[in-house]
């Protein structure tokens, strides 16, 4: 496989150097193929090629997100505040439903395949002549730094950048200094990397707080909250905390063309926010916002003019798919991937007004805490059929290990033998499946990982924004 990315390199330098570049999906292929013979590299050692790039985050605003749930809400919240009070912005996060040109957005679009083209190229000619090309970053570590070189090369006013996975030893954390650093909910997730206690996943996520950079974090478990505060003092880092119990006057609204909405309050030691609105049916995502709107807080203490008006009108603008998103007439698919966001979206499905039954698609990754998910969703009681899928990733759940997780959590609750179980080797089975069973007013629900979402909506074909 390393023999066969080596080849990819030559021939794609060759078209370089004949003056022509690779089409967009040799890229993605090239780029697929990294995985398969590279490892993780040190914050250090991804600095020092970052330093070899010339820098570009010197040169940029950064807003740095981290956090279990809700990192790519709060990126796309605060980024439409950001546009609506009149600044560019770029947004890079992960992962991607459908495109890879999904990671990086300017202005609340993801860029064109030509700019991606582009990017590519130059990134693999610097990396051809770091270190003698001994150097090569991973998956992660790439798209990373076609972010800097697009950012640098597309300069905007506001780069609001989501880590990959952690935060101390996080590529992104190779930043020299960003203007704001974000920790959104803590949660259990990516345990055999980063602990196995909510105290030890913080400390991870604490890592991305650097020295008197303002911090911005969701204070909702006592555990969390502790190290991340007491990491803040450390650092010397002026603490701004989002407190969830302050927000209120949550109610589902139908808007002007009958699709329900989220109309909540929020009141910080700082500003109290009246009659706000969310295009979401999720509940869930107030919290996000609160924590975009604490941002803004910092941000206009940092001397960035934000008016009420930007934050009411971003939000209400802002849509981030795949997070209980309506895609079709009573089609909602949601990216929960861990017990924290089933949690959450069994809470707003619950909301969902239905007429008769609820089908539910579910699919997951093998190193996610599949069997705890499903034990959610039986206990919610809410769901009439399941429909349980293979997903098209190297890292899925198998049919085999589902249909184990099934039988063992169905045999704590005596009514989930109601519940009909039906098995598919892949998502477009299951999905052609579920359009034909259903009946008016019947509501289809997908949930359980962010690949299933992607691949639900490349089936229907409705790609992300659309």
């Amino acid at each position: 496989m390393k023999d066969e990315l080596t080849n990819r390199i030559e021939d794609i330098m060759s078209l370089l150097d004949a003056g022509e570049k690779p089409r967009f999906y040799e890229c993605e292929q090239f780029i697929e193929l990294i995985p398969a013979f590279t490892e993780k590299h040190s914050v250090e050692e991804t600095r020092e090629f970052l330093e070899y790039m010339g820098s570009p985050d010197l040169n940029m605003k950064i807003i740095h997100v981290a956090g279990t749930n809700g990192k790519g809400s709060v990126c796309n919240y605060l980024s439409e505040i950001l546009r609506q009070a009149g600044f560019s912005v770029g947004m890079f996060t992960s992962p991607h439903l459908v495109k890879l040109t999904e990671r990086f957005c300017i202005n609340g679009k993801p860029i064109e395949d030509n700019t991606f083209c582009d990017i590519f190229a130059k990134l693999l000619t610097s990396i051809k002549g770091y270190k003698t090309g001994e150097y090569f970053p991973t998956y992660f570590e790439f798209l990373f730094f076609m972010a800097m070189e697009l950012y640098s090369e597309h300069s905007v006013d506001f780069l609001v950048l989501e880590t990959g996975l952690g935060g101390r030893l996080d590529a992104t954390n190779s930043i020299h200094e960003p203007i704001l650093d974000v920790i959104t909910e803590i949660g259990m997730d990516h345990m055999q990397y980063l602990g196995n206690t909510i105290s030890e996943i913080a400390a991870e996520k604490a890592g991305i707080i650097r020295n008197k950079v303002p911090l911005v974090f969701l204070n909702k478990r006592e555990n969390s909250t502790e190290v991340i505060e007491k990491r803040a003092q450390e650092m010397g880092a002026k603490v701004y905390r989002v407190e969830p119990k302050f927000l209120y006057d949550i109610v589902p609204t139908p808007d002007e063309s009958g699709n329900i909405c989220i109309d909540f309050s929020y009141e910080s030691q700082y500003d109290n926010y009246c009659g706000l609105r969310l295009q979401t049916i999720a509940k869930f995502q107030t919290e996000n916002a609160a924590i975009s709107i604490m941002c803004t807080r910092a941000l206009r203490d940092l001397g960035i003019k934000i008016s009420e008006d930007d934050i009411r009108f971003g939000l209400k603008k802002a849509k981030w798919g795949g997070r209980m998103e309506l895609i079709l007439p009573g089609i909602y698919v949601d990216g929960a991937h861990n017990v924290d966001g089933m949690d959450a979206f069994l809470e707003s499905a619950k909301e969902v007004p239905c007429n008769r039954y609820r089908y539910l698609l579910f699919g997951a990754v093998s190193d996610k805490q599949y069997h705890l998910m499903i034990r959610k969703i039986l206990e919610s009681r809410l769901f009439d059929r399941v429909y349980i899928a293979v997903l098209d990733t190297a890292r899925t759940a198998s049919e085999s290990q589902l249909r184990a997780a099934i039988a063992s959590e169905t045999s704590r609750f005596e009514d989930a033998k109601n519940i009909r179980f039906s098995y598919y080797d892949g998502v477009k089975d299951a999905l052609m499946d579920i359009l034909t069973d259903r009946g008016a007013g019947d509501v289809v629900f997908a949930a359980g990982s962010l690949y299933l979402v992607g691949q639900v909506r490349e089936t229907l074909g409705i790609l992300p924004g659309n």
